[in-house]
């Protein structure tokens, strides 16, 4: 009988044994399994950081930072001219234009920029086209002693210096007398150099009532040319 019990006792820890091993099993592997989960949070973490660290650093280029690769300044939609009218001071708004020859010029209102053939350009007075002033950029062709020694060899009319005119950058400033279709003319002969680029400027002022206004005018928007 006691043979009978001992091996009975044998026997019952011999399945006891047996039933938990699976269980330790199965925890170590669950335990193996849940291991490459917290890796792939972990890699989750360091993306999101990485992230961030983007964000913030010097690389990002900030909203606008890139607008002028160059270096250029950007230049106004409008800006106000002050010039003199018969004594009187005048502040008006003049408009930006940009011509198709390249150059930058700000015209006042009741005046309209054209091109007039290639390489130059006309201003001209809405009111009386008879009053207009005509633009050639000359670049890096002839220079102001050319043009002002072309100019005083084909004059048809008096010619004389323009003495105190209200303009930066003038290489020559000459007033000529003549008559176009019966009617007397101011034309004023002028070389304008902006920025290391030279401007001829042919400016034709009828003898008529706006000249007052419009000379003045002209000179102020001709003053405003620059590359």
């Amino acid at each position: 009988m006691k043979k009978l019990f001992g091996v009975f006792i044998i026997s019952f820890l011999v399945m006891l044994t047996a039933c938990n091993q699976p269980v330790e099993d199965s925890q170590v592997e669950d335990s193996q399994e849940e291991q490459p989960v917290e890796e792939n949070e972990e890699e989750v973490i360091d993306e999101e950081e990485t992230d961030g660290e983007h964000e913030d650093g010097n690389d990002v280029e900030s909203p606008g930072e890139a607008e002028n690769g160059e270096g250029e300044i950007e230049l106004a939609d409008e800006k106000e001219l002050t010039f003199e009218i018969e004594g009187q001071t005048e502040t008006r708004v003049a408009q930006f234009n940009r011509s198709e020859l390249g150059y930058g010029i700000y015209v006042l209102e009741g005046y309209t920029l054209h091109s007039e053939e290639p390489g130059r350009d006309v201003l001209v007075f809405n009111n009386d086209g008879d009053f207009f002033t005509r633009i050639i950029p000359h670049k890096n062709e002839g220079s102001a002693e050319e043009l002002k020694g072309a100019i005083e060899e084909h004059a048809q009319g008096e010619i004389e210096n323009l003495q105190d005119l209200p303009m930066s950058g003038l290489q020559y400033a000459l007033k000529e007398s003549v008559e176009i279709s019966g009617e007397r003319t101011t034309i004023y002969h002028l070389a304008k150099e902006a920025e290391g680029e030279l401007f001829q400027l042919t400016v034709f002022l009828p003898a008529k009532e706006a000249q007052e206004g419009v000379a003045p005018s002209m000179l102020a928007m001709l003053e405003t040319v620059h590359p």
